[in-house]
């Protein structure tokens, strides 16, 4: 049965990474203890966070879940699929700070997706708030490798 489920070590890892990056140090992702492809939010001090998180940490920490989601798969069978991603008011309960975050992870996204980096071919975000449409609408054109059809104008 497990062989049938990919490793949430390279997700793990990948959320404390942008976690320490942008400075939220009072959570961390650590594997579950006795459950195998499993991971839990653990706080500072070592207690389980959760009962302990705010709406606005919830909402953050599922979002960097749905990215590792989208970049790989549940099943070896899924992980290199082609995706379209519908990514619906990713910023709601959140303030400033992780607002930006995580319109700066969009971004990276929309790069990734403009060079043809990845599994993820279209990408969709809705939104109500006017800030995070501007945030996450601006790219400063800074690639090095557009497409041969592609000018600074196309993006």
């Amino acid at each position: 049965m497990t062989q049938n489920v990919t490793s949430v070590q390279p997700s793990i890892d990948e959320i404390n990474r942008i976690l320490q990056l942008y400075g939220f140090n009072n959570f961390q992702i650590v594997p579950s203890p006795g459950h195998e492809n499993q991971y839990q939010i653990q706080r500072e001090d070592g207690t389980l966070a959760e009962n302990t998180l705010s709406e606005g940490e919830i909402t953050f920490i599922t979002f960097l879940y749905f990215m590792q989601l989208a970049k790989g798969g549940i099943d070896k069978d899924s992980m290199m699929e082609d995706r379209v991603l519908v990514i619906d008011d990713p910023v709601c309960s959140l303030d400033s700070t992780v607002l930006f975050i995580v319109s700066s992870l969009i971004k990276e996204m929309i790069k990734q997706v403009k060079i043809g980096v990845g599994n993820i071919r279209q990408l969709i975000v809705l939104t109500h708030n006017v800030y995070f449409h501007k945030e996450v609408s601006f790219v400063a054109v800074s690639y090095t490798h557009l497409r041969a059809h592609e000018t600074e104008a196309d993006l």
